[in-house]
């Protein structure tokens, strides 16, 4: 995958929960379960696409359910493709990606960047 250089989120040194809110828009949407969601989304401010993926993980015995979000950039088909061939484990092998992962024991999510 090549790195968004164009994108705010990219450019930007640290990245919070707030930054990410209100800055995408879906293109298409693959998979809506309320623990598993992948779409093709948007950059309102660079129009960048990314692949988007929520997963929820539920926690039976504390109910505070972990998440994990992840944001890869794209630019083409071939790339979609592979991405949603991908499942929620083999999805980490794709570089460069946004995470905001809000653990079961964490008191606020945390966004970085692998691969960048």
């Amino acid at each position: 995958m090549k790195n968004p250089t164009q994108c705010h989120l990219w450019q930007k040194e640290r990245l919070t929960p707030e930054d990410l809110h209100g800055c995408f828009e879906t293109v298409e949407e693959y998979l809506d379960d309320s623990h598993h969601m992948r779409r093709l989304v948007k950059c309102r401010e660079c129009g960048q696409l990314y692949f988007y993926e929520f997963y929820e993980w539920i926690d039976w015995t504390g109910g505070n359910d972990p998440q994990y979000v992840t944001y890869i950039p794209v630019e083409s088909q071939e790339e979609i493709d592979a991405l949603r061939e991908s499942n929620e484990f083999t999805i980490l092998n794709f570089s460069p990606r946004l995470h905001k992962d809000f653990p079961r024991d964490a008191t606020e999510p945390k966004v970085y960047w692998v691969g960048r």
